[in-house]
């Protein structure tokens, strides 16, 4: 049976794994990114990472990264969180120490691509997905298409849609983007907003039950998340909206909020199913590794 490696390089970890054509992982291998050190310590740590697992047993690599990716000849074109990363010939730079062909694609993508494989929207033919970790991911599907990249290699970039113009700072320098309010951080950063007191999204939702402002920061997240729902499905009108990320770890805490304020907010809440992601820290892994298989047959 043939394997290959998948890759997930995220602001701080690297993940790598040996994968076959079921989408079982064979073997893993996970260490620092070390965003901040710069390109050649975070190429460094790729390769140890491909070293560990006896890249030998592969027949090729499947890289998912942050930013705007040239898939076609594997360029990150701007990415923010990775020092010098922008500019980067991703695919080239580890063709130079192994054998076999590399693939690079767009994180939030492999995403998608993993849940589409063997995940959570297999039997969907238009789908669209968020990722909600320290930014707030994006990736579309569609059956005639395949997946969005736009002119520039920056299409659905959903995070930055305007949720509230004029609204919070957000890293990419507009004001009011949905990544300012519905990522990880803007949990924390509400809290603050409301108390002056710093503390993380965990701690906050721990106190829900007796803290006031915790609760107004969950109803508050919500509403925004709903909000973003539904501008997704009336732009797109998808079968289907997959949410992934690290927060969905806590949806038990805000899921049936955010679905009832979808209900009440959206002009057409049905004919669509908004589902949770199968796959969290393995998605990236597994749709890098298909992404591979797909590619290395197509090249």
């Amino acid at each position: 049976m043939t394997k290959v490696i998948g890759i997930d390089i995220g602001g701080t970890k690297i993940n790598t794994c040996l994968v076959n054509e079921e989408g079982i992982i064979l073997d893993m291998y996970t260490t620092d990114t070390q965003a901040s050190e710069g390109r050649e310590v975070v190429l460094n740590n790729i390769k140890k990472s491909i070293f560990a697992i006896d890249y030998k047993q592969a027949s090729a690599i499947g890289i998912g990264t942050p930013g705007f990716i040239d898939s076609e000849n594997g360029i990150v074109t701007f990415a923010g969180n990775i020092t010098g990363w922008t500019g980067l010939n991703l695919k080239s730079a580890i063709e130079e120490f192994v054998d076999i062909p590399v693939f690079v694609e767009n994180d939030a993508n492999i995403a998608l691509i993993a849940e589409k494989w063997i995940g959570s929207c297999q039997s969907y033919d238009n789908v669209v997905m968020i990722t909600l970790g320290t930014g707030l991911g994006g990736a579309i599907y569609t059956k005639e298409g395949g997946l969005l990249s736009g002119a520039h290699f920056q299409g659905a970039e959903l995070g930055h849609i305007m949720l509230h113009p004029g609204g919070n700072y957000c890293t990419c320098g507009q004001y009011g983007c949905a990544e300012s309010y519905c990522a990880g951080p803007a949990i924390s950063e509400d809290y603050f907003r409301l108390t002056g007191k710093r503390l993380d999204g965990k701690e906050i939702f721990s106190r829900i039950e007796t803290d006031d402002k915790a609760m107004e920061v969950l109803k508050n997240y919500q509403s925004n998340l709903a909000y973003l729902l539904t501008s997704l499905r009336n732009i797109f009108d998808p079968d289907a909206i997959v949410i992934g990320g690290g927060i969905i770890h806590s949806k038990d805490i805000w899921w049936d909020g955010m679905i009832e304020n979808f209900k009440n907010y959206c002009n057409k809440p049905y004919n669509i199913e908004i589902l949770p992601a199968k796959f969290l820290n393995d998605a990236g892994v597994i749709g890098a590794a298909k992404i591979a298989f797909e590619r290395m047959t197509n090249e």
